[in-house]
């Protein structure tokens, strides 16, 4: 039996978690060293691995200047450990002086150290001594990999995973006949127009609606759409029920489809172990909650990719810049990449600018209908998550 050390960063448990999933074994304990605000949230930790508070320890500094004066450091830890007890150490976590004191401290106990490359996917297990040639470093892959599920409680998020599919309403053909559409700009202006009304007008209706009262208009109110038919016939759309549209299929219509388009293309290019279609997200005890478009995890790196079929205006395109760097910041932590998927044209990369300048990858209409950029953000997300052979 040993006990795994880890410094506490909530701000990024990545490292602190898979360095636990790759080496803890039954009868194992787990040690955390961080400061005493943090206690509290480490009880996501034990939830995920199923562990009795007994089993898990934790060094406190009581005042946040413990936690960067060594002596302090250093006469804090010394006094708790042990020499009878065997230390597996992760320097990942915390700031660089904590690491330092940390590892001192470690190397005059029973102890063997590690560092967790989250981004390469590899524990690094270096011997610090004073030689460098009789005891050469280690590297391990890391084997495990997360599901959505532990990546959102990781960072201490609700979802609704388990409340609904999050997968397709339609087949991959029927995706791409309605993306052809917009490759080709098939569609006639009466069908656009009829596009436009229908996401005006009718997405998010709660029940299923005849297409004759959609097309002409219903004597009580003023909301025909006489393109419909048009449109239908366009993109080929074949109702599930004759002559009827049900929500979900004025969702798929107003938008829907290009977010089942982006989820068959990046799971056919990219092969992520989990993707998911509108995942709602939400900080427990806050109001807000987020919606994510598409969202995979591969090899322990979450890509979130947020899919607009259009975008009106700058300021609006800059909106949804926005959102998307304050959720990665606020809720998905360093370890998440985030993508914006658009038809909208990019033709003098000013839009693909402003994207990155907030750390977000644009991929506008010109990347998306061309299968040889397309293939190199697939590959980009490949390299990225840096998934095994």
């Amino acid at each position: 039996m040993k006990t795994l050390v880890n410094i506490f960063d909530p701000d990024e448990p990545l490292a602190a978690y898979l360095f636990l999933k790759q080496y803890y074994a039954e009868g194992d304990r787990l040690l955390f060293i961080a400061t005493r605000e943090n206690r509290q949230l480490l009880g996501r930790y034990a939830a995920l691995f199923n562990l009795p508070d007994d089993q898990i320890d934790f060094i406190a500094f009581k005042r946040a200047e413990d936690s960067y004066i060594y002596e302090r450091i250093s006469r804090r830890l010394s006094s708790r450990l042990s020499p009878d007890v065997t230390y597996w150490v992760n320097l990942a976590g915390g700031t660089r002086y904590l690491a330092l004191a940390v590892q001192h401290v470690f190397t005059q106990f029973n102890a063997r150290l590690f560092y967790v490359q989250t981004r390469e996917n590899l524990i690094v297990n270096s011997p610090f001594d004073a030689t460098f040639d009789d005891s050469p470093d280690t590297i391990d892959p890391i084997r495990y990999r997360m599901t959505l599920d532990e990546y959102f409680r990781l960072h201490g998020l609700s979802h609704d995973l388990k409340e609904r599919s999050h997968r397709p309403t339609r087949s991959e053909e029927d995706a791409l006949r309605v993306f052809d559409c917009f490759r080709t700009r098939r569609l006639s202006h009466r069908a656009f127009h009829a596009l436009e009304q229908l996401r005006l007008i009718y997405r998010g209706m709660r029940k299923p609606m005849p297409i004759h009262d959609i097309t002409f208009g219903r004597r009580d109110r003023r909301d025909a759409v006489p393109g419909l038919p048009e449109l239908l016939n366009a993109i080929g759309f074949v109702p599930k029920e004759k002559e009827m549209l049900q929500p979900s299929e004025v969702d798929y219509l107003t938008g829907g489809w290009f977010e089942e388009y982006v989820y068959y293309t990046l799971q056919r290019l990219v092969a992520p172990q989990q993707i998911a279609i509108g995942v709602r997200i939400a900080r427990p005890g806050t109001q807000h909650n987020n919606e994510l478009d598409v969202v995979f995890i591969k090899a322990n790196t979450l890509f979130v990719v947020e899919c607009k079929t259009g975008v009106a205006s700058d300021h609006m395109f800059n909106e949804i810049v926005y959102k998307a760097s304050a959720l990665k910041e606020s809720f998905l932590g360093p370890s998440s990449h985030s993508y914006i998927f658009t038809l909208k044209n990019d033709y003098d990369h000013r839009l693909q600018t402003v994207a990155a300048i907030m750390g977000i990858t644009l991929c506008p209409k010109g990347t998306l209908v061309s299968p040889d950029l397309m293939g190199r953000v697939a590959e980009q997300m490949r390299r990225i998550s840096n998934e095994l052979d």
